[in-house]
């Protein structure tokens, strides 16, 4: 166990989360041989908030995206705008991909932060819908994850368990937007980031804390 830690605060339906997503990557390889990393999902849209994308989060066609891809010059991908925004197809759901990171992250902790970002390029990029989980079983793959081993614990209600936790804990922790980045060092919780930072003002902070 290192002396540092970062609890990264995330929702794989986050948009400015999917912009920050290089920043927090640059950062973790940066710092993974001094500080243990943890991916921690938000639970962005879940109960009443679960629906079709334009239904429940009109403001992303209305150019929140397009806002995103401006302040950070992460692009989104043709089949998210052109099909899964434009035709209405997505249902946007937090509690999937908050499970199938989950799995990965007990089971496969070494690929947690790339299986982090895989799911923003799954959803941002290629436009699954994250309301499958077995949509993301592709993606796990890629990052040579046993595929058999996947699909059987996305389905295991203690993974289902394990997500809500997760979010209790982010309620918890009053952390009330994302990205956000906690850096904890002994009994010290310094909140690094909340909201999308450029790696840069991010690196500084963070070497001026280590």
């Amino acid at each position: 166990m290192k002396k540092h830690k970062i609890t990264y605060y995330y929702d794989a339906l986050c948009g400015w989360c999917y912009g920050f997503s290089p920043v927090i990557e640059k950062i973790y390889h940066k710092y993974k041989d001094i500080i243990d990393f943890e991916v921690v999902s938000g639970g962005l849209f879940l109960g009443d908030r679960v629906g079709a994308i334009n239904d429940i989060a009109p403001y992303i066609k209305a150019g929140a995206y397009k806002t995103v891809e401006e302040r950070t010059g992460t692009k989104f991908g043709e089949k998210f705008i052109n099909e899964s925004l434009e035709h209405n197809t997505m249902v946007l759901n937090s509690l999937p991909p908050a499970i199938a990171l989950c799995v990965v992250k007990e089971n496969y902790p070494e690929k947690e932060m790339a299986f982090a970002a895989m799911l923003h390029k799954a959803i941002y990029v290629d436009g699954v819908n994250p309301d499958d989980i077995a949509n993301f079983s592709n993606y796990a793959q890629k990052l040579d994850i046993n595929l058999d081993d996947f699909n059987t614990k996305i389905r295991d209600p203690k993974y289902v368990k394990i997500a809500k936790e997760e979010f209790a804990t982010v309620a918890s922790d009053g952390v009330r937007g994302y990205p956000a980045t906690l850096l904890k060092s002994g009994e010290d919780r310094i909140l690094l980031s909340n909201g999308y930072v450029d790696f840069e003002v991010l690196d500084q902070k963070l070497s001026q804390l280590i």
